[in-house]
């Protein structure tokens, strides 16, 4: 059984390399951008704000602030905003496309108030509605796929693999933060950030499978009259 100081340090290194992992995704963005779709191309401001969040955690945290506590919920909202503007050219259902846009507005309103009242509870809120917010948009683009476009293109649709590694991201990272409630040791905590690490490094992994399968085919648009839908 590892000892607690063996555990630290696999905990540190694996987070570091789901932090580091994102430059994977980046190097297929710079090589691969002019094969994008315009709702592909939004997407890959992902790679850039992801960075620059790791980069100002690692390098203002704690030089110069107090705590990285603002810098991670800034991400959680960031990214929910993002990906509330690439789904909503994607999904067909206008009344999907409103509810989303609406659950994001409460989303970074609602993290915000509560980040004022407590900043660690506002993390922890703004974490939770991150992942439960786009598992359902994930959720909705996936059943949309499934109803519109055979299953053997799936596999090659951007769209349709951020979606899949957006699901395995959220459903990990709650389970994760799940087991702090029923905290006991340093060890459970310890295994709690390697699941994120974990998970992290797969959604990332999607992410770079999206990117170098993404083609300049526009994704369906959601004012389209029918249920065609151009695949990557």
């Amino acid at each position: 059984m590892l000892t607690k100081e063996q555990l630290l340090v696999l905990t540190d290194s694996l987070m570091l390399v789901m932090q580091a992992s994102i430059v994977v995704p980046m190097v297929v963005v710079w090589t691969r951008r002019k094969h994008f779709s315009p709702v592909v191309k939004l997407l890959s401001n992902y790679v850039y704000i992801s960075a620059f969040f790791v980069v100002a955690i690692k390098v203002l945290f704690p030089a110069f602030l107090p705590t990285n506590l603002w810098l991670i919920a800034g991400f959680n909202c960031s990214k929910v905003v993002l990906f509330w503007a690439v789904y909503r050219q994607v999904l067909h259902s206008a009344v999907q496309r409103r509810a989303l846009g609406i659950a994001t507005l409460v989303m970074v309103l609602s993290t915000a108030a509560v980040y004022w009242h407590e900043s660690i509870l506002g993390v922890a809120y703004g974490r939770i509605m991150q992942c439960a917010l786009l598992a359902a948009a994930a959720m909705a683009y996936l059943e949309q796929t499934m109803s519109y476009t055979p299953t053997q293109r799936m596999w090659h649709d951007a769209l349709w693999l951020l979606s899949v590694g957006q699901l395995v991201y959220s459903a990990g990272t709650v389970t994760a933060f799940s087991q702090e409630y029923l905290s006991v040791t340093i060890y459970d905590q310890n295994w709690k950030f390697i699941i994120v690490a974990l998970v992290g490094m797969v959604f990332n992994w999607f992410l770079t499978l999206a990117f170098l399968r993404a083609k300049r085919e526009e994704a369906a648009v959601p004012h389209t009259t029918g249920p065609q839908m151009a695949t990557y």
